[in-house]
């Protein structure tokens, strides 16, 4: 690959939604590109990650790619299909940057679309030269603001989607001895608290929703909504005995 007419491509976390926890390596990022690219669910809205954008640099402009968030496979196929059909359309906008700021709630290498994009510039032959710069995971900022200490000595962690199905979670939740967090809750979230009262495990356990924003919210399952958004981030503590 000649590198030397490659996109540069940052994929940039931008935390949990909280302008405040955008680190400084991410907003040196955002002022050196000449473009800057935001997914959302609909091309006439703004996304959270734009929000976030808005605020660092309220004079820059946004090029939005609508990304369905459908969970399965099919939703999979969607995203991905939807992303090449944006990199086909706005392929000669994107060479011509020369640089380019993809940014991400969260970080980058955690269930981001920022891999689907890096994808569909490969498939389409376009070089680049990708870097990515971390964010602040939802579940490190809901533990910050929960829990003295999320983890100890050795006990273990494990994310898991809520789209992953009741079995994995299951999984997750017999290891006692560990912290367990699970993201993307919007479509099983009763069965998922079902299953987490079932196993003796809901004591401690928080839900966080609309994280960074002036809407943030940090309840006890037992007193969670019965519907959650599609950011809502759950954590279930350690089981420490006699501790």
């Amino acid at each position: 690959m000649d590198t030397t007419s490659a996109i540069r491509l940052y994929g940039v976390g931008l935390g949990p939604g909280d302008p405040l926890l955008v680190t400084l390596a991410a907003v040196r990022a955002l002022e050196d590109a000449a473009l800057i690219i935001a997914p959302t669910s609909h091309a006439r809205q703004v996304g959270r990650a734009e929000q976030v954008v808005r605020e660092l640099l309220p004079d820059r402009e946004v090029l939005r790619v609508p990304i369905p968030m459908d969970p399965g496979d099919v939703g999979v196929l969607a995203r991905r299909r939807v992303v090449r059909e944006f990199i086909q359309q706005h392929h000669l906008v994107l060479e011509a940057a020369g640089s380019c700021a993809f940014v991400t709630l969260g970080d980058p290498v955690l269930y981001s679309t920022f891999s689907l994009f890096v994808e569909a510039l490969s498939a389409e032959r376009i070089p680049v030269t990708p870097e990515v710069i971390p964010g602040i995971p939802a579940f490190l900022s809901l533990a910050s603001l929960t829990t003295s200490n999320l983890l100890d000595n050795d006990e273990r962690l494990h994310l898991v989607p809520g789209t992953a199905g009741v079995r994995a979670i299951r999984d997750a939740l017999c290891d006692r001895g560990s912290a367990v967090v699970i993201y993307k809750l919007a479509s099983n979230f009763a069965a998922v608290r079902s299953l987490i009262a079932a196993m003796g495990r809901q004591e401690g356990t928080v839900v966080g929703l609309e994280l960074g924003t002036d809407q943030m919210q940090i309840i006890a399952l037992a007193d969670a909504p019965e519907a959650v958004p599609y950011f809502a981030t759950l954590i279930v503590p350690v089981q420490r005995d006699g501790r």
